[in-house]
């Protein structure tokens, strides 16, 4: 139970450091004095000694002296406070019963009686009857067989307390056999076995299942008529080889083998070392209790459901026993192994104290360190207080646990003492309980006063979350249910607390830790949510047919055996890409992602392609492939919210609804639930999202390929044929410096493959839907990749298709118009815009920009303004007249996170305060942003996110633009040998006109360095646009003149420190002009020297109100009452609309060092060098 390192050792780090250098001499004399000993006695052993190196376990001195092994990988000790004592008991308990096996008789054992079906009394349980009946061990021993070796102590006083003629030793773990030598003197060892003439057998990488071989082996060499078995510690084979030995025939056992079953459940987890307690001084628990009664009323009156599971209970695996003391301990019925020592109590106390000392929060995940949303309102406010965050952490005291705690969660109850003494010595206000082992709750109703705790919380309105069961798997959700309620962002201030160590637990626990921490992180925000809403809307507008219920009862039995390929993009897909061909017109195949660019490499156009995300990347990912046509026979699936632009490239879409996201909740409110089906598990990957559909289709024969959500080698991530790689199979970016790929899982194909953490929750959400699929479905996995519970692993070469090319026709018209339907998009806007009234949204945000910029003096008020958010989040909600609560819910718990986090800095008050003011300032800003894209929403406010979308415009630019021409009027000869090489180089669709042509140009560049040169009052001569190119100093006043043109703005940062080379001043004014925008003013972004300084002013007066667009390359400036504003080039690229005013650092393309601006200077000036 006392297993953490920190419980074991010295709290004082002189005195700790003491006993480490006591221990560090002592394991340099012993190991000296040990080679020797093994060197005279069993020199066979010696390399095992000399050449080892412990990699996971070390010694240690512990604060009382006692030196103890140690998994320095996760910090738990071998043995308990005492390791000398705890052995030493132990040998006691094996000297009065020692099992023995007579090797000269045929005659069966005596048999036992049957243990009482669902006994209370572990008196009645075989185990412990045969434990009872063994005999002592004789003072004269045959052949003793010990099961580990661990420190020795115990092989040194078996020893001296019997007379052993064999003795063989098991260890399976080297490293306990290395410490031993390091710790234990073997030569002392040697020495008594050589006193009483006992020969030693040192079984070392053996785990005692080759038994029956040894002691045939060694009755071929001596007279052996008996052996007795001692177990040290616990373990998989261990347990099964002495439980055999002890209840199994020796003749049946020879025959059969032993019975090695794997331990698969956290039920029957027991930790390696159990201190053996004298069972005979221990009583059985009754329910007629009066303490177990009581608790079962509490239970009645509080949790009805834990009291229908509790009132008639029986135990499985461990039953409730009770010492002399009247405190309550566990035993598993199967080895009468106890989960306390002696004093249940203690343990739990102790336990409990070692967290009190140094509590752990483990916080929210708040941060945002990509680039490609990060334009969104809401990261915008996430990086402004990331610098606040990370000052106040450096401030936190958290050296114990508060008086009052707002928030608990307590991995493991066991008994319970150590929950007493949680809430007598604080304030809990919320408490999450989380118990997976039904028996440990069970035998809780016997140690502790439920009744008392019930009582307590709801005198002090504190709540109580209670989840009994499971394997750890379904805490997340359970817990995230709750946290939903009383906001996620309580999570910034909530400890966890795991009351005891399950093996099997923790990596449920790690992910339970992982995925809490994450919450708000990967939860909707304001700018998610409000395209998501935007997006569903116009797919209404465009009339996009949508998954109806139960949509596989509008399939046939010849349809659903179709097959159907879910395509990937995995490495493994290269080696898939010839069955994907072979069977391509017999089954439904469906890209996902990415690997759509993988088929079309290879020549294969999918029937469907899958798209999950809602901003406009997955538009430039088309795009980039290069092929318009291409997409026109493809049909794309995706939920609702896919981005309308995306939408426009491919032939036709049809739309699902994903549960649970706001733009869901709110449709559905309007359309109805029970029309549409909703998708459950349709996240986090696309391929997520397909197998999800594809089952609730009804489809019988579900194939992944490439769906590998692992890496067998971790340089290899996605398809070589995809956008990831380059023609010369170089990485189009490092991916593994942007993705952890160190999680070990089960291979498909393999024992073991690498992946990340959205992989695994992949894989897991894929598992639901197997656990969930109709019984007629089978998914096979022929990728070589991780493996997935409930798939069946199927190597390509055993594929076989029956399904015609007219049978998969069929299947998918009647895929397509009867399980997808328009029926209810008719008048759908006035319908939504009727339910959630626009002017109430907006009062009620003004609502909440009030409530923050209130006056903030206490924590009181702080906690108020948390509260009072929340409400009005709800209160919004409960009326169901505004979308508030679905735009603000995630951007508001964040906000309260970062409140509730500063508020944790309990060492100053006043810098918590403080810290809390410059929040509430920012936030307050972010709502005014907020209600100004609200108010400048219109039908075509779509998201502007954007992936590559450079090489993007220039691409649409060629497929798309024939036969343009450009004129140039300028002074330099530089800037117009840099527009004849952009123009030769990314812009061929281009052709520059002479100056003395007198053919009317598309576009038209003015660019003069002398600026007598610029005659402002010339007329507008190119049809399509025309920019004139001026110095910042004239800008003010050529904006009130030039009215037919717009203007760059090339040297905004000044020369020095900028790239500002006429190579780089022509690339921007190409970009902008074939973009053909109608604006005012046009400000390109600038490159930066990495350490240059900006002013967060603009060194120029904008008109009020003047609508600003940012592009990727630069900005548009729009007057105010322009009434056609365009926020799409014709390139491809869509504006986003800045609803606060432009910012210097708008205006930044990129920053590079010295070096690296240096040399892009020097490349465009040799570019542009005469000749």
């Amino acid at each position: 139970m006392l297993k953490n390192i920190r419980l074991h050792l010295e709290k004082d780090k002189e005195k700790q450091a003491l006993f480490d250098e006591m221990l560090a001499k002592q394991v340099i004399d012993m190991m000296k004095s040990n080679v020797n000993a093994f060197q005279r006695n069993i020199p066979s052993l010696i390399p095992y000694i000399s050449g080892s190196k412990l990699t996971t376990y070390s010694l240690f001195k512990n604060r009382y002296g006692e030196t103890n092994l140690v998994n320095y990988g996760i910090g738990r000790t071998l043995y308990g406070l005492h390791p000398s004592e705890e052995i030493s008991l132990q040998v006691k308990q094996a000297l009065q019963h020692s099992p023995c096996v007579d090797l000269t008789q045929n005659v069966r054992r005596a048999e036992h009686d049957e243990e009482t079906k669902g006994t209370f009394d572990f008196r009645e349980l075989k185990s412990f009857k045969i434990e009872q009946a063994q005999s002592p061990l004789p003072e004269e021993v045959e052949c003793l067989v010990v099961l580990g070796c661990g420190l020795g102590l115990h092989i040194k006083q078996l020893l001296e307390h019997r007379k052993i003629k064999n003795l063989i030793i098991y260890e399976p773990e080297i490293q306990y056999f290395q410490c031993s030598v390091l710790s234990t003197s073997w030569q002392d060892i040697f020495a008594l076995a050589k006193k009483q003439d006992t020969t030693l057998f040192l079984q070392l990488l053996k785990d005692g299942r080759d038994l029956v071989n040894d002691i045939n082996e060694l009755k071929e060499n001596i007279s052996l008529s008996s052996f007795h078995i001692y177990k040290h510690y616990n373990q998989q084979v261990f347990d099964a080889v002495y439980r055999d030995i002890t209840e199994r025939d020796w003749i049946e056992i020879c025959n059969n083998g032993f019975t090695i079953t794997p331990i698969n459940s956290h039920l029957d987890y027991i930790p390696t070392w159990t201190p053996k307690i004298d069972l005979t001084e221990q009583t059985p628990v009754s329910n007629e209790c009066s303490q177990f009664k009581k608790n079962l009323e509490a239970l009645k009156q509080h949790f009805p459901d834990i009291y229908l599971e509790y009132k008639d209970y029986q135990p499985k695996t461990w039953l409730p026993i009770k010492s002399a003391a009247n405190e309550v301990n566990i035993l598993k019925t199967k080895d009468l192994s106890t989960w306390y020592g002696a004093s249940p109590k203690q343990d739990c106390i102790q336990n409990f104290d070692n967290f009190n000392e140094q509590p752990n929060i483990d916080g929210l995940k708040l941060g945002y360190n990509q680039t490609k949303l990060a334009h969104y309102i809401h990261y915008q406010f996430v990086n402004d207080t990331q610098k606040l965050l990370k000052e106040a952490e450096a401030r936190e005291d958290l050296s114990e646990l508060p008086e009052t705690i707002s928030s608990i969660i307590m991995l493991g109850l066991g008994v319970g003492y150590q929950l007493e003494k949680l809430l007598n010595e604080h304030s809990v206000e919320k408490l999450f309980i989380c118990e997976p082992n039904p028996d440990f709750f069970y035998a809780s109703l016997f140690a502790i006063d439920w009744q008392a705790i019930f009582e307590k919380a709801q005198a002090t309105d504190a709540t109580i979350y209670l989840n009994v069961g499971g394997d750890g798997t379904d805490f997340f959700k359970g817990l995230i249910e709750q946290f939903h309620v009383i906001g996620s962002y309580i999570l910034n201030s909530t400890y966890i607390y795991q009351g005891y160590h399950n093996a099997f637990l923790n990596p449920a626990i790690a992910e339970l830790r992982d995925q809490l921490q994450i919450v708000i992180a990967i939860s909707e925000n304001f700018d998610y949510t409000y395209y998501a809403i935007e997006h569903t809307k116009e797919g209404f507008r465009r009339n996009i047919p949508v998954l109806i219920k139960k949509p596989s009862s509008k399939l046939s039995y010849a349809d659903k055996e179709v097959p159907v390929f879910i395509v990937g993009n995995g490495p493994s897909l290269d080696m898939s890409i010839e069955a994907i061909k072979e069977y391509r017109n017999q089954a439904i195949v469906i890209s996902c992602g990415t690997a759509l660019q993988a088929l079309h490499r290879n020549g294969i156009t999918p029937d469907f392609h899958a798209e999950v995300e809602k901003n406009r990347c997955t538009y430039d990912w088309a795009v980039l492939i290069g092929d318009l046509a291409f997409l026109k026979k493809i049909t794309l699936i995706s939920t609702n919210g896919i981005h309308p632009d995306t939408c426009e490239l491919y032939k036709d879409v049809l739309i699902a609804f994903k549960e649970g996201e706001s733009s869901t909740v709110s449709t559905l409110k309007v359309l109805g639930k029970q029309h549409f089906e909703l998708l459950q598990y349709s996240y986090p990957t696309v391929s997520n999202f397909v197998t999800n559909l594809f089952s609730v289709l009804g489809f019988n024969h579900i194939y992944l390929m490439g769906v590998d959500l692992g890496f067998a080698d971790v340089n290899h991530h996605h398809s070589k044929s995809s956008g990831y790689y380059q023609d010369d199979g170089k990485e189009t970016f490092d991916y593994a410096k942007g993705n952890n790929t160190s999680l070990i899982v089960p291979g498909n194909f393999r024992p073991r493959v690498n992946t990340k953490h959205e992989f695994k929750l992949s894989c897991g959400l894929i598992e639901k839907v197997t656990q969930t699929k109709p019984k007629e479905q089978t998914f096979y996995n022929c990728s070589d990749g991780a493996r997935i519970r409930g798939t069946t692993p199927l190597h390509l070469d055993n594929l076989f298709i029956v399904a015609t090319k007219d049978d998969k026709i069929n299947a998918l018209q009647q895929m397509k118009s009867a399980a997808y339907s328009t029926e209810f998009n008719s008048n759908f806007i006035e319908k939504y815009e009727k339910q959630f009234s626009h002017e109430l949204l907006l009062e009620q945000v003004q609502q909440l920009q009030e409530l923050v910029e209130g006056h903030l003096s206490t924590p009181d008020d702080i906690n108020k303004l948390i509260n009072a958010q929340k409400k009005l989040l709800f209160d919004s909600y409960q009326t169901g007249r505004s979308l508030l609560f679905y735009y603000m819910y995630g951007t508001v718990n964040y906000a309260n996170a970062v409140l509730t986090k500063l508020l944790t800095n309990s060492v100053d008050i006043h810098g918590a305060h403080d810290f809390c003011s410059q929040t509430k300032e920012k936030w307050s800003e972010t709502i005014r942003f907020i209600k100004q894209a609200i108010l400048s929403g219109d039908n075509d406010n779509f998201d502007s996110s954007h992936f590559n979308s450079v090489a993007r415009d220039e691409l649409l630019w060629k497929s798309t633009l024939k036969n343009r021409t450009l004129s140039i009027k300028t002074d330099s000869s530089t800037f117009h040998k840099s527009v004849e090489l952009l123009i030769k180089k990314r812009f061929p669709f281009l052709t520059l006109l002479s100056d003395i042509s007198e053919a009317k140009p598309d576009y038209q560049i003015r660019y003069f360095k002398d600026e007598n040169s610029l005659n402002i009052e010339s007329p507008k001569i190119a049809s399509r646009g025309t920019i004139l190119i001026k110095e910042l100093s004239s800008i003010n006043e050529l904006s009130k003149t030039v009215k037919d043109e717009s203007i760059i703005m090339p040297f905004f940062f000044g020369r020095s420190k900028t790239l500002n080379t006429e190579y780089y001043m022509a690339y921007i004014a190409l970009r902008a002009i074939i973009d053909e925008h109608s604006c005012q003013l046009i400000f390109p972004k600038h490159t930066l020297l990495d350490s240059k300084d900006i002013n967060s002013q603009l060194p120029i007066e904008l008109a009020k109100n003047t609508s600003i667009i940012e592009f990727t390359t630069y900005i548009l400036l729009c007057e105010p009452n322009q009434k056609s504003i365009n926020i799409k080039g014709t390139g491809g690229s869509r504006g986003k609309i800045l609803v606060r005013n432009l910012r210097s650092e708008d205006l930044v393309l990129r920053r590079l060092n010295n070096e690296e601006l240096s040399r892009l200077r020097s490349l465009h000036t040799s570019l542009t060098r005469d000749t």
